[in-house]
């Protein structure tokens, strides 16, 4: 049945009024579950006066797990 709608600017199948695809729930709590060991880590290193290379690691993986967090969102909202 052809779609003769002007305003659509669309025709994939996901405008068909199917169900919507399942967000990643597992990969959204694994991200966060980082994010909340690497920042503690993070923390505990940077008052404990560790080296500075391990302070950086835990504070790229914390960086690193923002910036998925943020993608999921934003992926999530189309």
């Amino acid at each position: 049945m052809p779609d003769n709608d002007p305003y659509r600017l669309t025709r994939g199948p996901a405008h068909e009024g199917g169900p919507r695809p399942e967000p990643p729930r597992v990969g959204r709590a694994l991200l966060w579950l980082l994010l909340v060991l690497s920042a503690a880590a993070n923390t505990v290193t940077s008052l404990a006066g560790a080296a500075t290379a391990v302070s950086l690691a835990c504070g790229l993986v914390t960086a690193a797990s923002v910036t998925g967090l943020v993608v999921l969102r934003l992926r999530g909202r189309r």
